[in-house]
C-alpha cells in the first residue's frame, strides 16, 4: 500500500459516519467475521450548560452568554485476535441565548484500524473529517485563539512496527492533515509528516531510540519544509511511574514572498513580489513524566519544536507545558485539575513573512460525580488568558460549566 494511495482515499472519502459505517458492515459479512472476540455498539449523549464571559475572546467589547450544547454520538468497535476496528460519530449542536447567530453545530467523524499480521508485525490506520467553529477549540493542543471562523479538518495517518529481535524493533510513521477554513482572511494549511525510528530495550525497565522525520507544512502564500532526528529514552519505574525523554535538532527552509519595489527606467519604482528562502536550525526536546496509580492518574509534559501555526499563516516555535491530574475521592467522587501553558513565535522572515509572539495560559479545574459507570455528571471551571505580544494586547475568558453524559453498551 503506497503513500500515495493513502493520500488519494483519504483526500476523496474524508470518512463521513455511513461511509464508515458502510465499511463495517461489509467486514461483518465477511465469513467468520461474527466469531469476534468483542463487538460493542455505544449510542451517547451529552448535555452542556455553560456560563461563558467572553465568546468571541476578544480583546475589548467582551459579550457574555449562556450557551446550551447537546452532543449526541455513536461508537462502534470490533476486535479479533487479529484486528481492532473503531468508528465514531459526534455532532454537537451549540445554542447561544444572546447571540443566536453563533449557532452552530459541530461534527467530528473517525475511523480506526489496526491489524497484526503476525507477533512481529503490526499495523496502525486512522482517518477523520470535522467541522468546527468556537474560537477556542485548539486552545488545549496548540495555544492558538481562532475567530469564530468554520473550519473544515481532515486527517489521516499510518504506522507500521517491526520487531527484529527480541530486543530490537523498527517503526515508520505517515500522517496528512488539511485545514479549510471558510474566511478569504485566514490561511489554509496542507501538512504532511513522516518519520522512521528504531527502538532498543536496554532491559530495566528501559529503551531507547533513535527517530529521523521529516515534515513540509504548506500554507497559502509560503511553504515550510524540514528535517529533524532526534534520540530518546523511555523508562517505567515501579510499573506506577513512566518517564520519556527526546532531545535533537530540526533543519527548516520556508520559502515565501515579498513586495519589494523595483526600480524601472527611466525613473519609475513598481512593487513586484519577490521569492525569499529562509534556513533555520533549531533544537528539540520533548520530556514527560505520568503516573498511574489505584486512585490518582497525572501527567506532566514540556516541548519545544516546531509546528504548524494552523490560522495564523505560518510555521513557529512552539514551547508547551501542560500538567493534568485526576484524583478519586470516593469510589463514585472523584477530582481533576489540568493547567496549560504555550508559546507561539516566529520572528519576521524566519519562517515566513509574518511574525507571531503569542502566549496562552489555561487553569480548569473540574469534580465528577459517576452514578454508575455510564452516567456521570461533570462540575468545572475554565480560565484562558492569552497575550498577543506583537500589539502589546490581551484576551480572557472565564467559563463556567456543568455537563450531564450518559453512554449505553449494546452487545455486551
Amino acid at each position: 500500500m503506497s503513500m500515495l494511495w493513502v493520500i488519494q482515499l483519504q483526500r476523496r472519502f474524508a470518512l463521513t459516519f455511513w461511509g464508515a459505517l458502510s465499511i463495517l458492515l461489509l467486514i461483518l459479512m465477511i465469513p467468520g467475521a461474527a466469531l469476534c472476540d468483542e463487538f460493542r455498539i455505544i449510542p451517547s449523549i451529552a448535555l452542556r450548560e455553560a456560563y461563558n464571559d467572553n465568546i468571541y475572546f476578544s480583546t475589548s467589547d467582551r459579550v457574555q452568554s449562556w450557551t446550551t450544547t447537546i452532543t449526541p454520538g455513536l461508537e462502534l468497535t470490533d476486535r479479533t485476535e487479529k484486528m481492532d476496528l473503531g468508528l465514531s460519530a459526534i455532532v454537537g449542536i451549540n445554542r447561544y441565548t444572546d447571540e443566536p447567530s453563533l449557532n452552530s453545530i459541530d461534527q467530528h467523524y473517525k475511523g480506526r484500524l489496526g491489524y497484526t499480521f503476525d507477533p512481529t508485525v503490526n499495523m496502525q490506520a486512522e482517518t477523520g473529517w470535522s467541522r468546527t467553529s468556537s474560537p477556542d477549540r485548539d486552545i488545549a493542543t496548540t495555544g492558538i485563539v481562532l475567530g469564530n471562523i468554520q473550519r473544515d479538518k481532515t486527517y489521516g495517518n499510518i504506522a507500521g512496527n517491526w520487531a527484529i529481535s527480541p530486543r530490537l524493533a523498527a517503526g515508520a510513521f505517515y500522517s496528512y492533515e488539511q485545514d479549510l477554513y471558510d474566511s478569504p482572511t485566514v490561511s489554509n494549511l496542507e501538512w504532511n509528516q513522516a518519520n522512521v525510528g528504531l527502538y532498543y530495550d536496554l532491559g530495566l525497565a528501559t529503551k531507547a531510540r533513535l527517530i529521523a522525520g521529516y515534515a513540509g507544512y504548506r500554507f497559502t502564500s509560503q511553504d515550510t519544509n524540514s528535517f529533524s532526528g532526534t534520540v530518546g529514552v523511555d523508562y517505567r519505574y515501579h510499573e506506577l511511574w513512566t518517564i520519556v525523554v527526546d532531545a535533537g535538532a530540526r533543519y527548516a527552509s520556508t520559502k515565501y514572498q515579498v513586495q519589494e519595489l523595483q526600480f524601472v527606467p527611466p525613473f519609475f519604482l513598481v512593487p513586484v513580489k519577490v521569492d525569499k528562502t529562509s534556513e533555520e536550525w533549531s533544537g528539540i526536546c520533548t520530556a514527560s513524566i505520568k503516573y498511574n496509580g489505584e486512585k490518582t492518574i497525572s501527567s506532566l509534559s514540556f516541548s519545544y519544536d516546531l509546528a504548524p501555526a494552523s490560522g495564523l499563516s505560518g510555521a513557529a516555535q512552539r514551547t508547551a507545558f501542560i500538567f493534568d491530574i485526576r484524583h478519586r475521592l470516593t469510589y463514585e467522587f472523584s477530582g481533576a485539575f489540568s493547567t496549560s501553558y504555550f508559546l507561539n513565535y516566529a520572528a519576521a522572515n524566519q519562517y515566513g513573512v509574518n511574525a507571531i509572539n503569542q502566549e496562552t495560559f489555561t487553569v480548569v479545574p473540574s469534580l465528577r460525580y459517576e452514578f454508575t459507570r455510564d452516567l456521570y455528571l461533570d462540575l468545572g471551571y475554565n480560565f484562558s488568558n492569552t497575550q498577543y505580544k506583537l500589539t502589546s494586547t490581551s484576551a480572557y475568558r472565564d467559563l463556567a460549566f456543568v455537563r450531564l453524559y450518559a453512554q449505553h453498551r449494546l452487545f455486551e
